[in-house]
Order: C-alpha cells, then structure tokens, then sequence
C-alpha cells in the first residue's frame, strides 16, 4: 500500500533531490524511500550494538579466570 504525502522543502534540497533521482535513475518518492529505509536500518543497527554492550559486561567475574571450554570438558567427569 502506498501513501501520498507533500513535503515542503528548501529550493536547493529540491534541486539536490532531483539532481540524485537523475544520477541514480530513480523516482524521486524512490530515492526519499531508500534514503529513509538506509537511516532507519542504521538506526537498528545502532540499538542492537548498545543492547550487545549492555549485555557484554554482564558476566564479567562469573567465572574464575582458568575455567574455560578446555578445563570444563577436562573436568566433567564424562
């Protein structure tokens, strides 16, 4: 489904979008979309990253410092 909306934007801003739709061969509506589609995934992007260093701190001094994937299968008893 496609929504129509008008902006009002700056002559030069308007010539900047009309010159990029050229240049890239697009739609105008096509170089906003994708445009907006990029910001938005970087934005993802970012919140995922803090969401990782929130949790990397997390187990820090859980475990002594020689316990590892090694020790641990040395010392299961199987």
């Amino acid at each position: 489904m496609s929504v129509r909306k008008n902006f009002t934007m700056p002559e030069h801003v308007a010539e900047d979008l009309a010159y990029l739709a050229k240049k890239l061969d697009k739609k105008q509506s096509q170089v906003i979309q994708d445009l907006i589609e990029e910001k938005i995934a970087d934005y993802q992007l970012e919140k995922k990253l803090e969401a990782a260093e929130k949790l990397s701190g997390m187990f820090t001094g859980m475990f002594p410092e020689h316990v590892n994937i090694q020790w641990i299968k040395a010392n299961s008893g199987n």
